[in-house]
């Protein structure tokens, strides 16, 4: 499974990565998205090519010879297959929960720099197994271009705690729970006036749980309730105290989509023809006597 990496935009203009050809330079970063929190990843070139070049026609094959010659990738068997490792992967990536589901000896850990990478992980022996692990995301790293003269500096700077020692992000709390954040913006959107004692937000706590529980993110219930609101804004609900909106937000809640269903507006009146124009015209000429 590919994962979030991070990619400094000095590598781009680092010698060793210019003497790489087109498809070896293109090849190495998307290697980082598709290796694990090791630096390891499968050796098949017909599967890398289906993820990184899916429209290209090109072989994979010599491009990874290209980068295993130039040490920046190294291949190296493990439990009857193949495998590949990235050089200082390790140094540059820094995964917030990372795993491995590629087996590993120690002397490749050491090539990639990614010993402190679940360093409990019996990766080692001949008896573990390819496990496909869920995507995890990248902390950005500064450089990762080999030949730096700063890198001590550099990599100093996240020294830490890293690895599977780190801490869990904590919870995200309940989207409900900034109900009074997106209640002001909803009062604001019906132009409703905040002194007038009968406005009372707290049916905003109940929209955003119901978009909780239907898949919504805190982002995509604020922008479904405040579209509904400033629609029906323009058709009646002007002024109008949140619990006005009540239905047309549960609607839409539960659709997804911003109904125009009980807008009120006005009839469309048939353009007038040029002979109803000339009579309102002479109909509005004044009389004038002696004419």
């Amino acid at each position: 499974m590919a994962r979030i990496r991070s990619i400094h935009p000095g590598l781009f203009t680092d010698e060793a990565f210019m003497t790489l050809s087109m498809a070896a330079r293109v090849l190495l970063v998307g290697l980082w998205s598709h290796a694990d929190d090791g630096g390891g990843f499968e050796w098949k070139p017909i599967v890398l090519k289906a993820r990184i070049f899916p429209a290209d026609n090109i072989d994979l094959v010599p491009a990874l010879a290209e980068l295993e010659e130039n040490d920046v990738i190294q291949k190296y068997d493990a439990s009857g297959r193949s495998y590949g490792a990235i050089r200082n992967f390790g140094k540059w990536q820094r995964p917030q929960k990372p795993k491995r589901f590629v087996p590993m000896p120690k002397p490749v850990r050491e090539y990639c720099q990614s010993e402190a990478i679940c360093p409990d992980d019996e990766n080692d022996t001949d008896t573990n197994k390819v496990r496909d692990q869920p995507h995890t995301g990248t902390q950005p790293a500064l450089d990762q271009s080999s030949n730096s003269s700063a890198e001590g500096r550099k990599v100093g700077r996240y020294e830490g705690n890293v690895g599977c020692n780190a801490p869990d992000a904590p919870p995200e709390k309940p989207i409900e729970d900034r109900w009074q954040e997106l209640g002001e913006e909803v009062i604001a959107a019906a132009g409703t006036d905040p002194s007038r004692s009968m406005v009372q937000t707290g049916g905003v706590r109940q929209w955003l749980a119901d978009a909780r529980a239907v898949g919504y993110g805190y982002d995509g219930a604020r922008d479904i309730i405040l579209g509904v609101v400033r629609e029906k804004a323009k058709y009646g609900g002007r002024g109008k105290p949140p619990a006005w909106f009540d239905k047309p937000v549960s609607d839409a809640i539960r659709t997804g989509t911003i109904s125009a269903s009980g807008i009120q507006r006005e009839p469309a009146q048939k353009p007038k023809s040029r002979y109803q124009q000339s009579v309102e015209i002479w109909d509005n000429v004044p009389d004038i006597e002696g004419v």
